[in-house]
């Protein structure tokens, strides 16, 4: 597993869509091996994966992982309007700052008198 405490990964707009090609190709492969190993499909080994996740971000804070995943899902309801997407990105960029800093909190060494 990579080192969770290497600084947060934030490229420019044109480098994105080739970092979440990579993603997606990753995801896939893992998909095809889980979905083997479970005997399902891959759309039920991505739903249990979900399920799974979002147990480990709601781990680091509760709160900002439901804010997260309510942002997600206002931006993929087709009866969402523009600016209520414009308002569950920024929902969610802000989910997903209060869920770095917990994880920062998580991996920091305590510090204290000595």
């Amino acid at each position: 597993m990579s080192d969770p405490r290497k600084p947060v990964l934030r490229p420019d707009v044109g480098h994105q869509q080739s970092i979440r090609d990579i993603v997606h190709q990753h995801l896939l492969a893992a998909t095809d091996v889980g979905a083997r190993a479970i005997g399902a499909t891959g759309a039920s080994f991505v739903l249990i994966g979900m399920g799974v996740w979002a147990t480990e971000l709601a781990e680091l804070d509760g709160r900002a992982a439901a804010k997260y995943l309510r942002a997600l899902a206002d931006e993929f309801d087709p009866a969402t309007n523009e600016n209520k997407k414009l308002r569950a990105e920024k929902d969610r960029a802000q989910a997903v700052r209060a869920l770095y800093a917990a994880l920062d909190l998580e991996m920091a060494e305590a510090q204290g008198r000595g």
